[in-house]
C-alpha cells in the first residue's frame, strides 16, 4: 500500500513539471515571434529611411573597396613569405638602435639649432638698433658736412710780418701829413690846406666874427664868437679835390673848433690794385711831398689792411719821403684848430669829487718815424 502511494505522487510531480515547461516554451516562442516582428519592422523602417546613394558615393565606395582588397592581397602575400631569420632580426634591431640614436642626435641638434636661431634673432635685433643709430649718425655727419661746405673759411690768413726799425722822433719843425689805410685803400689826408683856408677866412671876416681879446703873458688871446663862427663855416667850400668831406665841428664845452676830414672809404683814395700800377695817384702825391724835406707822411693803419700798408710804405720809402705808422681804427681824421679860441657855449660839468681816481696811464709815446 505504501509503495503504491509513492508512485502516484511522483507521477503528479512529473505532470506539473511538464506543464510548466510547456508554458515556458510557449512564452519563449511568443517572445521570439514578437522580437522577430519588431526586427522586421526596424529593418523595413531603416531601408525606408535610407537615402539612395549618389553615383559619386557609389564610385567612392567602389574605390574604397578596391583599396581594401589590395591591402588584403598585400597581407596575404606577406603571409606567404618566409619569416625573417634571427640574423635579419638582429640586423633590423641594430638599424632600429642606430635610428633611435640618430633621432636623439637630431633632437640635440634641433635644440642647438633653436639656440642658434635665438642668438641670430638677438644679433639681428642688435644689428638693426646699431644700423638705426649709424643712419642717424650718418645723417648728422651729412648735415655737418653740408654746413661746413656752406661755412666760410674762418682760418686765419698767413701772418704779415711788419718789422719796426729803430724809431726816431718826428722833428719839431716837420709838416706832418697823414694816410688812412683802411679797406685795402690808401686815403691821403692834408690837414694843413683846409686849416690855412679856415684861418684866412676867419681873418677876412674878423669884424663880423670877432668877440674879444684876452690879455695873457706873451701874445694876447683872440676869442671869436663860437656860434657865429660855426654858422659861418657850416656850408663853407674847402675845395677838397680827393672826394673827401671837410667840415668844421663845434664842441659846445670846448674853446677850440675841430676840423674833420672824412674820406670816402668805399670809392675814395687809392686801392691796392691801383698802388701796383706805375704813376698812380698815390705816387704823384709822394712826388709832391718829397719836394720839401720838412714833409713827413704818417700812416694810420687799420688791422684789415696791413698788406696794403706794406705796398704803400714801400712806395714812400722808394720816393724818399720820411714816414711812420701806427695802428688806428678811426675812419676819419680830426685836427683841432688851436691857433684861435672861441667862447664856450656850455660850461663843462665839474669833476665828481667822489669818483674813484682812474689808474695811472703809461707815458704816451707820440708818433715816430721809422
Amino acid at each position: 500500500m505504501a509503495r503504491r502511494s509513492k508512485v502516484s505522487g511522483d507521477a503528479v510531480n512529473l505532470d506539473s513539471l511538464m506543464d510548466a515547461l510547456t508554458n515556458v516554451v510557449a512564452v519563449l516562442i511568443l517572445v521570439l515571434i514578437l522580437v522577430q516582428t519588431e526586427v522586421t519592422q526596424k529593418v523595413a523602417e531603416f531601408f525606408e529611411n535610407l537615402e539612395p546613394a549618389t553615383p559619386e558615393q557609389v564610385e567612392a565606395a567602389q574605390e574604397k573597396l578596391e583599396e581594401l582588397r589590395e591591402q588584403e592581397e598585400q597581407r596575404r602575400d606577406l603571409l606567404k613569405e618566409d619569416p625573417p631569420t634571427p640574423q635579419q632580426i638582429e640586423e633590423e634591431k641594430r638599424k632600429l638602435a642606430l635610428l633611435e640614436k640618430n633621432v636623439k642626435l637630431d633632437e640635440t641638434l634641433l635644440i642647438e639649432l633653436e639656440k642658434l636661431r635665438k642668438l641670430e634673432k638677438e644679433a639681428r635685433e642688435k644689428r638693426d638698433v646699431e644700423l638705426k643709430e649709424t643712419n642717424i649718425l650718418q645723417e648728422e655727419i651729412a648735415k655737418l658736412e653740408a654746413r661746413i661746405d656752406t661755412t666760410p673759411d674762418l682760418s686765419a690768413a698767413p701772418p704779415t710780418v711788419v718789422t719796426i726799425p729803430n724809431s726816431r722822433p718826428i722833428p719839431s719843425n716837420a709838416k706832418v701829413y697823414y694816410a688812412i689805410v683802411r679797406g685795402n685803400r690808401v686815403h691821403f689826408i692834408d690837414p694843413h690846406t683846409p686849416a690855412e683856408m679856415f684861418y684866412d677866412e676867419l681873418k677876412d671876416n674878423r669884424r663880423e666874427l670877432y668877440l674879444e681879446r684876452i690879455k695873457a703873458k706873451g701874445a694876447d688871446i683872440q676869442v671869436y664868437n663860437h656860434q657865429k663862427t660855426r654858422d659861418h663855416f657850416k656850408d663853407f667850400d674847402f675845395k677838397n679835390g680827393r672826394d673827401q668831406k671837410v667840415v668844421i665841428t663845434s664842441i659846445p664845452t670846448h674853446k677850440y673848433l675841430a676840423l674833420d676830414i672824412i674820406p670816402d672809404l668805399k670809392n675814395g683814395g687809392t686801392s691796392l690794385e691801383e698802388l701796383e700800377a706805375p704813376d698812380n695817384r698815390f705816387i704823384g702825391i709822394l712826388k709832391t711831398l718829397r719836394n720839401d724835406r720838412k714833409n713827413v707822411l704818417f700812416f694810420r693803419v687799420h688791422p684789415d689792411s696791413f698788406n696794403t700798408y706794406l705796398v704803400a710804405r714801400a712806395l714812400a720809402d722808394k720816393a724818399g719821403v720820411p714816414a711812420g705808422w701806427e695802428v688806428h681804427t678811426n675812419p676819419m681824421f680830426r685836427h683841432m684848430l688851436t691857433e684861435v679860441e672861441v667862447n664856450r657855449l656850455k660850461k663843462p660839468d665839474p669833476p665828481d669829487p667822489n669818483a674813484p681816481k682812474p689808474p695811472a696811464r703809461p707815458p704816451r709815446i707820440g708818433p715816430k718815424l721809422d
